[in-house]
């Protein structure tokens, strides 16, 4: 494979090139050109490469990545994108084109990081050169065709405590529902009710809240308006008596959304509403299946809900291609020597 070395700046004009290459691999929207933009505009600096390979002088490989040390690159990995910022043909990665890329890194590179790689459907060699380390387990749920029995077949505490919601709201006279928010202006309205509910969470204890002015805000604003244009974001609300007391924000490419980011009013936590959400979302899907939604990504750390959801596990990984045997000897040596 040749590569040619681009700053990172130049990707508007390979835009069409990595979406053909997405549609060909993981087909994700955490991949689409549009995400892959804010996160330029918002994230990236200045030293930032596009590493395009070519086969037979065909686009068929992009990443981005970046210089880590003397010797050392990685993929580009804002904490706004899930998986590694990389696209290829037929998900398939060979020792070839991890050395020819490394060959056409600048400087002489003794070892090349791919981060928060997605096992699903990833192919990968095996070599004395390269080697892999778990990162998380990550899961989705597909959409059932029968709510009901899927509904049925869930563990008996989730259906109890789901129920012991909807009755005791019902009970107490208080409405429940869920509502969901297609429209680019209200799209870029929930983002800010996202925001201001998460303002009052622990989030904004630690400083990592989204609010309508930080950087945060801003990517997720831009990219989720932008997406919705082109019916590629949605948010989902849960309700008390018509007050948003639950949002998650949504992206979606074909048949799968990707639950981007989920936030609750602490002050309604005794209705679980984002797991309630979660539930509300599926039974919807389910029963539209007209809306052409079959699967639903977390991409987040598995949690025990996602379990309980019954949802599908597998992992993320960073893969490590090291070109020359000695220095992963050396390498070995190094964290030997830091325990």
């Amino acid at each position: 494979m040749n590569w040619e070395i681009k700053p990172a700046t130049d990707f508007k004009q390979y835009k069409s090139d990595w979406d053909n290459l997405n549609i060909k691999g993981h087909n994700l929207p955490i991949l689409n050109s549009i995400f892959i933009e804010s996160l330029l505009n918002h994230f990236f600096e200045d030293n930032e490469k596009l590493a395009i390979g070519y086969d037979q002088d065909k686009i068929a490989c992009m990443v981005f990545l970046r210089r880590k040390g003397l010797g050392q690159w990685e993929s580009v990995m804002p904490s706004q994108a899930p998986i590694c910022l990389m696209v290829q043909n037929e998900n398939s990665l060979t020792e070839n084109t991890l050395k020819t890329l490394c060959k056409a890194l600048p400087g002489w590179v003794l070892q090349l990081d791919l981060l928060q790689l997605d096992s699903r459907n990833l192919t990968i060699p095996t070599s004395s050169h390269i080697k892999t380390m778990d990162y998380i387990t990550t899961g989705n749920r597909p959409i059932p065709s029968s709510f009901e029995e899927y509904f049925a077949s869930l563990g008996k505490n989730l259906r109890q405590n789901y129920n012991k919601v909807v009755n005791r709201a019902a009970r107490a006279d208080q409405k429940l529902s869920t509502q969901l928010i297609v429209a680019p202006n209200e799209v870029t309205e929930a983002v800010t009710k996202y925001a201001e509910i998460e303002a009052r969470s622990w989030k904004a204890e630690l400083g990592t809240a989204i609010t309508p002015s930080n950087i945060q805000g801003r990517f997720y604003s831009e990219m989720m308006t932008n997406l919705s244009q082109t019916k590629q974001a949605c948010c989902w609300y849960y309700l008390v008596d018509n007050q948003v007391v639950a949002c998650d924000l949504c992206v979606i490419q074909e048949h799968t959304l990707i639950i981007l980011k989920t936030t609750f009013d602490d002050a309604f936590k005794q209705f679980s509403p984002a797991l309630q959400l979660k539930v509300d979302m599926i039974r919807h899907y389910s029963e539209h299946p007209e809306l052409g939604i079959t699967n639903i990504e977390f991409f987040g750390k598995a949690m025990e809900w996602h379990k309980r959801l019954d949802s599908e596990l597998r992992g993320l990984f960073h893969l490590t291609y090291i070109e020359k045997v000695w220095v992963k000897f050396i390498l070995k040596i190094i964290s030997s020597l830091r325990r």
